[in-house]
Order: C-alpha cells, then structure tokens, then sequence
C-alpha cells in the first residue's frame, strides 16, 4: 500500500503519520528541508525518493509524508503504485490558512510565510482535479 499525505506546513501530516503507522512501513519524510534551509533540496528530495523506490521494490509499505500539493510530486508515487500493482491512498488535510500561519508561530523551525500561503492556494485547487488522478480511496481531513 502506498499512502501519500497531501497539505500545507501544519496541516498536521506528520502528526497523523505518529498516530497512524503500524512500524513496519517506510516513512518518506521531506521535514528536514523546512529544518534545514542550507540543504541541496533537489538532491535531498531526490535521495529521499530513491530510497522510498526502493522499501517499496522490497515490500514495504509507504507513508508519503510530504506536502504534495503539486500534481508531478503525487505521480510520482502513482506511478510506482502502477508499476508495482499496488493500492493507493491519498489523505488530504484541508486545513484553514489561518491556523496553517498559527502553528508556524509556535514550531522551533517555521516554514516561512510565503511557502505556507502557495501550498494552501495549491491545494485549494488541486482538491478539483485529485479525484480524476487514479487514487483508490481519497480521505479528506478538515481542520
């Protein structure tokens, strides 16, 4: 099963991930590109994914712990999913921007103003078109 987390910084995805996993699946966590803004992102992202490639080629199960608000990030795990004749699952948090801009207030490292605000106008679009990207089931979490 692949599982990809889809909302803005302080949706709560990562949140959801420690109440949610069982253990035994591969967690693809892109968290420390907001922790450290010296990172080469291309090439973490990239070394990221190859090693998720890799636990699912093995067996493993996936949680996609990423903001995945643009439409070639969530394809990538589709097309593994496709590949590899696996089930997918995309949860969606849809949490209001005024809250998103809350919890960057009280994190030790923010994402910045901007990013939070692109990612919430993102996903406000891309909740239209998600349902015709071949998800087998589509959760949607408010906040």
């Amino acid at each position: 099963m692949i599982t990809v987390l889809m909302g803005a910084p302080g949706a709560g995805k990562s949140t959801w991930v420690r109440n949610n996993k069982h253990g035994d699946e591969h967690i693809f966590n892109t968290e420390a590109v907001r922790i450290n803004r010296e990172l080469d992102v291309a090439g973490f992202m990239q070394h990221q994914r190859i090693k998720a490639i890799k636990a699912v080629e093995s067996g493993k199960d996936l949680i996609a712990d990423g903001t995945h608000t643009i439409g070639t990030h969530r394809k990538v795990w589709l097309s593994l999913a496709d590949r590899l004749d696996l089930p997918t699952r995309l949860i969606v948090f849809d949490t209001a921007l005024a809250t998103l801009l809350g919890v960057q207030k009280m994190r030790e490292f923010p994402a910045p103003h901007k990013v939070v605000v692109d990612h919430h106008r993102r996903l406000q679009m891309a909740k239209h078109t998600i349902v015709r990207e071949g998800w087998d089931s589509i959760e949607i979490i408010t906040r």
